[in-house]
């Protein structure tokens, strides 16, 4: 849990006693959290994924025969040939496999196997950055405490030192710090979910896109529940609802607390010739929901988190 959340957590528990004892809340809101519109990808190459080319089955059928035709008139007329075309056959073979993928269901799965292996295999991971910053408009606070509340959060948003210029060199310290923090995987998504996963070629590298789709509010949700929490070191709601005081939530009417997840992206740069990842940007959207007096608070965040992979 980063310790600029927690500090918000403790904040906020002054400001729900506080509120409790002057007067009702807002009127509980509907606006939906703010999503960034930027587009990381653009940086890269406005691109989209490479898509598949539309195959003749017929003509593929014939060119198949004829080369199988060739290949056997050349093993009995020649056997230098003979070696020749295997090794080229072999060839071919490893280019197929090293070729990149093309499809959601492909990259998610390539994905998958290159982010897993640099959790597991990579000599170290250094973690240059994690900021945090409000994502949206923040609702709920009672009226009177607004001004305080919004203080306290936006003065615990920015970087946080725990995590900035970290190297991870150990299985332990990897598993419980590298997404997802305390499992020994990075990613167990899957097509459903995700909402696009886009790749490209730039200067000898491939750069894949994953955004995730949204999930919506829930007080449920853990590391194999949900599309965001699969892949992302997501705040989970009983993670947060464990450090709000008992007693404000008995004194002060704090209900249970519930999260969301706006569309995440994380970006990837790999190097095809290993499948190894050098570099990872994880830019996650989360929702923070606290009910108060039967008045949510809702608290947009976001958490962007950078980090180089050596091998």
């Amino acid at each position: 849990m980063a310790k600029k959340i927690l500090a918000i957590l403790l904040a906020l528990s002054f400001v729900f006693a506080f509120a409790a004892c002057g007067g009702n809340g807002d009127d509980e809101t509907t606006t939906a959290p703010v999503e960034t519109t930027e587009d990381p990808f653009a940086e890269v190459e406005a691109t989209d994924a490479p898509t598949e080319a539309a195959t003749d089955a017929p003509a593929t059928e014939i060119a198949t025969e004829a080369a199988s035709e060739e290949a056997t008139e050349v093993a009995v007329s020649d056997p230098t040939a003979v070696a020749e075309t295997a090794a080229a056959s072999e060839e071919a073979t490893t280019e197929a496999a090293n070729a990149m993928p093309e499809g959601k269901e492909a990259i998610v799965t390539y994905y998958n196997t290159a982010i897993n292996n640099a959790k597991k295999n990579s000599k170290s991971i250094h973690s240059n950055y994690m900021k945090h910053a409000v994502a949206g408009e923040i609702t709920g606070i009672p009226s009177a405490l607004d001004s305080v509340g919004q203080s306290l959060i936006k003065d615990n948003m920015g970087e946080d030192e725990s995590k900035k210029d970290v190297t991870w060199t150990s299985a332990e310290d990897k598993n419980a710090f590298f997404p997802v923090e305390g499992e020994t995987y990075a990613s167990k998504l899957t097509a459903a979910d995700v909402k696009d996963a886009k790749i490209v070629e730039k200067d000898g590298k491939w750069i894949i896109r994953i955004t995730t789709v949204a999930d919506p509010r829930s007080e449920g949700y853990s590391h194999s529940n949900g599309h965001a929490p699969k892949a992302f070191n997501a705040v989970l709601p009983g993670l947060i609802d464990g450090y709000i005081p008992g007693i404000a939530k008995s004194l002060f009417s704090v209900g249970t607390v519930a999260t969301a997840y706006p569309s995440s992206t994380v970006q990837v740069t790999v190097d095809p010739a290993t499948g190894n990842v050098t570099h990872a940007n994880y830019m996650l959207y989360w929702t923070l929901y606290i009910p108060l007096n039967g008045t949510d608070v809702v608290l947009p965040f976001s958490t962007e988190n950078d980090y180089t992979i050596n091998w």
